[in-house]
């Protein structure tokens, strides 16, 4: 009797408690007597496995005569099988740079050596009315801008940690419009204006079997090559203008007159064509400039007084 008024008694204080908390405690208890027993069980299975293999592993060690040497992984490694890894492997593809808006810096791009290897990449940059050429992260002059990257059309620069884009003197810039890349095919070379005008024989200085000159020439490609902004020491260029609009790059001899003098050329000349490529158009500038790597032969016409002159030399017999 006793026991069924202590069960009804239970009964009421359970009924009084809220059904909801109850259900939730239960299940939560469940599930962990569950997981509890999974656990077990699993357990339970990876000993006996271990047993076995150690049973397995006992009895062929005690058939073979030979001792049982450990692997080492570090050592089979260091052999290479298959090749040593190279992170040249895995060189990322440089991206073209988006986020680069227009500087604000009164520099003049007035020429460009763009080149898929940086460390042959150069950029003519007027500043405080002086011209430098620079190679890749070098500063320039007066400002706090290192060069970042040169394209045929354009060049990054660095400033402060921010990129910024200088466009090639006369070209406009355009966001949406990406740099023009160094790299392009060697069987489809850049194509010079229509409208060159025609020469007579009278305006032409034939200097293609002089192998005086072809000498210096190669030399000086050599020099250019290795460190593209000993350019200076040979010439000193400047922009010809008249009315605002470019008419050519003046050229005058610099510290070594060799090339210069060689050449035939003369203090004041104005250059307004390299191969047919207009030096006025800038666009036809930078091909210009991406044209001499390609070619043998160089045509450089220029204005001299007021009279056209036509310079041909080889860079290579």
């Amino acid at each position: 009797m006793t026991l069924l008024n202590n069960l009804s008694s239970a009964s009421e204080q359970l009924s009084k408690l809220p059904q909801r908390k109850i259900t939730q405690v239960i299940i939560l208890v469940l599930l962990s007597y569950i997981a509890y027993l999974f656990a077990q069980i699993t357990w339970l299975g990876l000993s006996e496995s271990d047993q076995s293999a150690s049973l397995k592993l006992n009895g062929f060690s005690s058939v073979s005569s030979a001792p049982r040497e450990q692997i080492e992984v570090k050592a089979i490694q260091s052999l290479n099988l298959f090749g040593a890894f190279s992170q040249q492997t895995e060189q990322r593809v440089e991206e073209v740079v988006e986020d680069a808006p227009e500087t604000r810096l009164k520099l003049i791009l007035t020429g460009v050596v763009a080149s898929s290897d940086k460390a042959n990449a150069a950029a003519v940059i007027e500043s405080a009315g002086k011209q430098e050429t620079y190679s890749i992260d070098e500063n320039i002059k007066g400002t706090r801008a290192t060069l970042e990257n040169v394209f045929n059309d354009r060049v990054i620069l660095k400033v402060s940690g921010r990129l910024e884009t200088l466009m090639f003197e006369g070209l406009v810039f355009d966001k949406n419009v990406k740099p023009i890349n160094p790299r392009y095919n060697k069987s489809i070379a850049p194509q010079p204006s229509k409208q060159s005008p025609e020469l007579t024989s009278h305006n032409v200085v034939d200097q293609r079997n002089n192998k005086a000159l072809t000498k210096v020439t190669k030399s000086l490609q050599k020099d250019l090559a290795s460190e593209p902004s000993n350019i200076t020491d040979y010439l000193k260029i400047s922009r010809k203008q008249e009315n605002g609009k470019t008419t050519g790059y003046q050229l005058m001899p610099a510290k070594d007159p060799t090339f210069f003098q060689s050449a035939g050329l003369k203090s004041g000349d104005v250059a307004v064509q390299i191969n047919g490529f207009d030096l006025t158009v800038p666009r036809e500038a930078a091909q210009a400039l991406q044209s001499l790597k390609e070619q043998r032969e160089v045509s450089l016409l220029l204005n001299r007084n007021g009279d056209m002159t036509e310079i041909l030399f080889s860079i290579d017999n």
